[in-house]
């Protein structure tokens, strides 16, 4: 059982932050990169796995490696470019991915790219979940790596697996927010990059005497909790996983993230 897997299994709903539950129809263009390791793409393949995973029927053909598709009014378009992601970008970004160690050395073997496009989705959780589908079928032909959705990198199973959640009705949030993690002298940190995405602020964990796992844990639980429930958390709330957890929220300039975040005292 992989970590993702464990920390969803562990995930318990949170007692009353004291902030209300918001409705967010925030929605933007959502593009990915699927990591290709030959100079090859089958879209054919791509067509019967969307049909035999997700019951969508593709009835478009692709035109010059490019396939344009509509569900339910939201537009996908997939682009095949014979080249990789330029300047070690991926490769870099993947240095960064505290689940997969061989993330780096597994991506710069990439030879060509998919880039996804998710576009019109009337809110970001209906986009993200069509982007997730059409990302997971991608990544099941026969020289998927990995995909990018900076500065997420996942491993090309491991996104497959977790996305198949959306069967039982739960959201892989995991695939949608980096958490960015590092520890000093002073403390395990972590860091939240893409929950502006869903109208939400990023979160910080700053300084915490808790072990890195356990910083980890803490943060994947609270992101989660607030896509899940479109939660808004407000600075001088308190958020708990147990009646007597009651961890302060302030407002404040980021430390890892740009502009400002909401840092929760753990």
């Amino acid at each position: 059982m992989g970590l993702f897997d464990k920390l969803r299994r562990r995930k318990k709903e949170p007692v009353s932050v004291g902030g209300a539950v918001e409705s967010s129809s925030h929605s933007e263009t959502i593009v990915g990169f699927v990591l290709l390791e030959q100079d090859d793409c089958d879209f054919d393949q791509f067509i019967h796995t969307m049909k035999k995973d997700w019951d969508i029927n593709i009835e478009e053909s692709s035109e010059e490696g490019n396939l344009f598709f509509e569900v339910d009014g939201i537009q996908v378009v997939c682009a095949y470019i014979g080249a990789p992601v330029p300047d070690r970008e991926v490769e870099e970004n993947a240095k960064l991915n505290i689940l997969w160690r061989e993330a780096e050395q597994v991506t710069s073997r990439h030879q060509s790219q998919i880039i996804v496009s998710v576009l019109n989705a009337p809110d970001a959780i209906q986009g993200h979940i069509l982007f997730t589908k059409t990302a997971s079928a991608l990544l099941q032909l026969d020289h998927a790596l990995a995909i990018y959705l900076a500065p997420l990198v996942v491993e090309a199973r491991q996104y497959v697996e977790t996305s198949y959640i959306l069967k039982q009705d739960e959201l892989p949030v995991s695939l949608w927010i980096f958490i960015g993690m590092y520890q000093n002298a002073e403390g395990a940190s972590a860091y939240t990059y893409g929950l502006r995405n869903f109208g939400k602020e990023e979160i910080e964990i700053i300084h915490s005497a808790n072990p890195l796992s356990d910083v980890f844990e803490m943060m994947f639980m609270t992101m989660t909790y607030v896509v899940e429930n479109d939660v808004t958390l407000h600075d001088g709330e308190t958020l708990g996983f147990t009646a007597e957890h009651k961890l302060p929220i302030t407002r404040s300039k980021g430390v890892a993230t740009e502009g400002s975040s909401l840092k929760i005292g753990y």
